[in-house]
């Protein structure tokens, strides 16, 4: 099995996060990298499932926003919210 190809790649990030990493990564025994990459391909997939959803729902809410109906454009963006969760 061939591996595949790996990059580096370099951030920065407000030190209370680098401080939250640093203490998940030693109370969960994993390296950092690792964490860093799990964290990304979620937030990624979770990414495309939005792009791949049908949006009409956002005009549907803008809708009964623009009707004054603010429970009814909650419920509809809560559904989309749900499967993101």
């Amino acid at each position: 099995m061939q591996k595949e190809a790996v990059k580096s790649c370099f951030l920065r990030m407000p030190a209370s996060l680098k401080d939250r990493l640093d203490k998940f990564s030693k109370d969960t025994n994993k390296a950092k990298s690792k964490i860093l990459i799990e964290a990304l391909e979620i937030y990624l997939e979770n990414a495309n499932i939005i792009e791949e959803e049908d949006l009409s729902f956002m005009i549907d809410a803008l809708e009964e926003l623009k009707d004054g109906d603010q429970d009814r454009a909650h419920e509809k963006i809560s559904k989309v919210v749900k499967k993101l969760v």
